[in-house]
């Protein structure tokens, strides 16, 4: 029985409704719209841990179930890149404060939304070469301070000539191991890891669900009508984070 009032369930629950509806449909924002609402209901070190947890196994689902349009040569180097950055992410947390952190994040996010309509009309290119390993990076370091690494290979996925699949599946894969690596190297910090394995087991297979709908709902959306969405997202987002995050 969870140790918690069923008003505080109920929102939490919606809460990763609405992350895994957007995981789903965009590619990407779990960790966005599940960190920007969960320190709402519930202490920050838990929201952190059960949101590094969920999301996990929600990147793991994700890239199952777009395993057919990964491709290992597209995603090795950020993958690689992604690596090396986790640690240096587990540093900054120690020695710098949340709020630069959080204006870290909100920065790039709002670079890579603004830059998208600046530039939009140029011709997607298939790869960027050697620049991939400093996107790679760029998002490990955000994933291990924010459980959020996504708006550097979001930025570049969506900027490509691939298919909403191929985009995906390979913001999926950056994700299962920047979400895993994480766990690995920061642990478990919650107060209550009884609440927050409770709400991890209750939620799991309701979320897998939306995420699986999110998908099915994002593969009859065109790619030329979601990729602004996704930069708009991300702009307003990083906005937010810059301006009004406390």
């Amino acid at each position: 029985m969870l140790d918690i009032p069923w008003e505080a369930f109920s929102i939490i629950l919606i809460i990763f409704i609405l992350a895994g509806m957007t995981q789903g449909v965009m590619g990407f924002g779990f960790g966005i719209v599940a960190m920007t609402l969960l320190p709402l209901t519930m202490g920050l070190k838990d929201a952190i841990t059960l949101l590094a947890i969920m999301n996990a196994i929600m990147m793991c689902l994700s890239l199952y179930w777009h395993k057919s349009s990964f491709q290992w040569g597209e995603a090795r180097k950020l993958l690689i890149g992604a690596s090396v950055g986790i640690p240096i992410g587990v540093y900054l947390v120690a020695v710098l404060p949340e709020r630069i952190l959080i204006i870290i994040l909100g920065a790039s996010m709002l670079f890579v939304g603004i830059n998208y309509f600046f530039t939009r009309h140029r011709k997607a290119r298939p790869r960027i070469g050697p620049a991939e390993y400093p996107i790679g990076m760029f998002a490990g370091i955000l994933a291990a301070a924010f459980n959020m690494g996504g708006p550097p290979v979001v930025a570049y996925a969506y900027s490509r000539t691939w298919t909403v699949d191929q985009a995906k599946a390979v913001l999926a894969a950056i994700f299962v191991v920047t979400s895993v690596s994480r766990l690995f190297f920061i642990g478990y910090t919650g107060e209550d890891l009884h609440l927050i394995f409770s709400l991890t087991a209750i939620l799991v297979i309701p979320i897998a669900i939306i995420l699986r709908l999110g998908i099915s709902i994002g593969r009859k959306v065109p790619h030329e009508f979601l990729r602004p969405i996704v930069f708009a997202y991300l702009a307003v987002i990083g906005v937010y984070y810059v301006f009004w995050h406390a």
